[in-house]
């Protein structure tokens, strides 16, 4: 009777871990552009392309930008390590990164909570 109750909670054990988490958790949803959510950080964007600077999870943390303009879902990490991949700790604990294009050499990342520099003309980095 005791090994049947073992290996009943085993099972129920290995049944709970192989049920899936939560796929997407929808931070922000907006109409603005996607590119309004920060500044384009260059020196992030290609640590990002090199693969030292990413979401651990793609797609668990995200903000949706359905606009007429820019519009695209990037991936959100927060600077304190939340779903952050940062080898080289180039992450400051105020600031949200956005990343767009995160899984390919053209990786984007924009910081939320930072001062926001010049940009382009219209708006557009």
């Amino acid at each position: 009777m005791e090994s049947s109750m073992l290996r009943l909670g085993a099972f129920l054990a290995l049944a709970l871990l192989a049920v899936p988490s939560r796929a997407e958790v929808l931070v922000l949803n907006s109409k603005q552009p996607y590119w309004a959510v920060g500044e384009r950080d260059k020196a992030l964007s290609q640590a990002c392309a090199l693969g030292r600077f990413n979401v651990r999870r793609s797609g668990l943390y995200v903000a949706r930008f359905s606009g007429a303009k820019g519009a695209a879902t990037l991936n959100i990490a927060k600077g304190t390590g939340l779903n952050l991949y940062d080898p080289d700790h180039r992450a400051k604990k105020t600031e949200d990164y956005f990343f767009r294009r995160q899984d390919s050499t053209s990786c984007e990342v924009y910081v939320g909570g930072r001062k926001a520099g010049p940009t382009a003309k219209g708006g557009k980095p």
